[in-house]
């Protein structure tokens, strides 16, 4: 992911509030995602799966259609400590919530990302990843592995014109692209490992291709010679470029 703009995180911190108090997800926590009850964090996808939290969501983001962490449970209890916690009521939680305020450079910052790219901003909301043990919610900061999300594009924004992202404010300041990894246009997957108390998501929406600079280089499927020499008398073509072009690339 590239950076675009650098400030201090000394005056990062003084400017951004979260717009939510975490305190709120404390006492609703349900793994099905229904924090309040009467709000469903199920996304639906074009095809009409429903994909379920794969860990405790505390969802209080009226602002979105719905927000799912889909990195298996497993996997996010290894990064928090839950696998390896000695109270019996040790999970992991995310808390996913509406993030309307925030400050006047925070603010700069994600506007000069989105200008950039010549996109427009959607809501903005706020992540953040919790071992909850021993009646305690503990903050995790970080992860080391990068967790998946997918999240329900609100339908006033959608567009089958429209390529959508989402910005991530850094607690040093700076802002990330995180881009769409799926290509069902009613969803948004997106991959991120930063879950501070400063930071700030936005969805953001433009053009087709706005976002393609800031996207993941594609991991090209390795070819052996002989199969490329069965290729090659069949009159497909196996030259670099069009190997490339189909996601293969020749191996010895």
């Amino acid at each position: 992911m590239r950076i675009w703009k650098k400030m201090t995180a000394l005056v990062l911190a003084a400017a951004v509030m979260v717009g939510t108090p975490l305190a709120a997800c404390a006492k609703n926590a349900w793994i099905d995602g229904n924090t309040p009850e009467e709000l469903t964090n199920r996304v639906t996808t074009t095809s009409g799966e429903v994909i379920w939290p794969s860990v405790v969501t505390d969802f209080h983001a009226t602002d979105l259609a719905a927000l799912v962490p889909i990195t298996p449970m497993n996997v996010f209890d290894v990064e928090t400590g839950a696998n390896i916690s000695q109270y019996a009521d040790a999970a992991t939680h995310v808390y996913v919530g509406n993030n309307r305020e925030y400050g006047q450079i925070a603010k700069s910052a994600l506007d000069s990302a989105r200008w950039a790219v010549g996109a427009q901003m959607g809501p903005s909301f706020t992540m953040n990843l919790f071992l909850y043990e021993g009646g305690v919610y503990k903050p995790r900061e970080s992860t080391i592995q990068e967790m998946d999300f997918v999240m329900e594009i609100p339908k006033s924004l959608r567009d089958n014109t429209r390529d959508f992202a989402v910005l991530r404010l850094n607690a040093d300041g700076t802002v990330s692209y995180l881009t769409d990894l799926d290509a069902d246009p009613k969803t948004i997957t997106f991959r991120t490992n930063y879950f501070g108390t400063y930071s700030v998501y936005c969805l953001v929406y433009g053009g087709h291709g706005c976002f393609d600079a800031y996207k993941p280089a594609p991991q090209l499927i390795p070819v052996d010679q002989a199969t490329l020499a069965a290729w090659a008398a069949m009159g497909i073509p196996t030259d670099p470029v069009t190997l490339a072009a189909l996601g293969f690339q020749a191996v010895p």
